[in-house]
């Protein structure tokens, strides 16, 4: 599959979840806690089900709220409480419009060291870095996320 193919597929991908956990919300006591007590389950019902000390159930919800638990713990634990952990990572803005705002960048940098670019008109200038944006879309050059 052509790259520009995958990456409008991934975009999709990526746009969908997206909207689907938009007002997604931690527990504020995390989610290990919050589902083992949604479940009215004990620390240690949840170690014995895990094959841990009930300790450690405490330390990975520790852990959790400090940002350190491991992804392969919360797998673990989430099955021992009959669910699933999901990890993901959710673009603030659709992919299209992520790419199009750095190109718009790109293409403004460039225009910092073009000669005549301030001797256009304004509409002239857009135009310019319209035209640039919708270029850098088109080729995406290896240096097109580079600051």
């Amino acid at each position: 599959m052509p790259d520009f193919l995958n990456r409008r597929r991934l975009a999709r991908l990526l746009d969908r979840s997206a909207e689907r956990l938009r007002d997604l919300q931690a527990p504020e006591s995390g989610w290990i806690s919050g589902m083992r007590h949604a479940l009215g389950m004990s620390a240690e019902q949840v170690a014995r089900r895990k094959g841990v000390s009930r300790n450690a159930v405490y330390q990975a919800e520790r852990s959790e709220k400090d940002g350190a638990v491991s992804l392969k713990q919360m797998e673990r634990l989430a099955a021992a409480m009959g669910g699933k952990f999901v990890y993901a990572i959710v673009p603030d803005e659709p992919i299209e419009v992520l790419k199009y705002k750095q190109a718009l960048r790109n293409a403004t940098k460039l225009s910092m060291s073009e000669p005549d670019f301030a001797a256009k008109s304004a509409d002239e200038q857009q135009d310019w870095i319209d035209d640039f944006a919708a270029e850098q879309l088109h080729d995406m050059r290896p240096d097109f996320w580079e600051d």
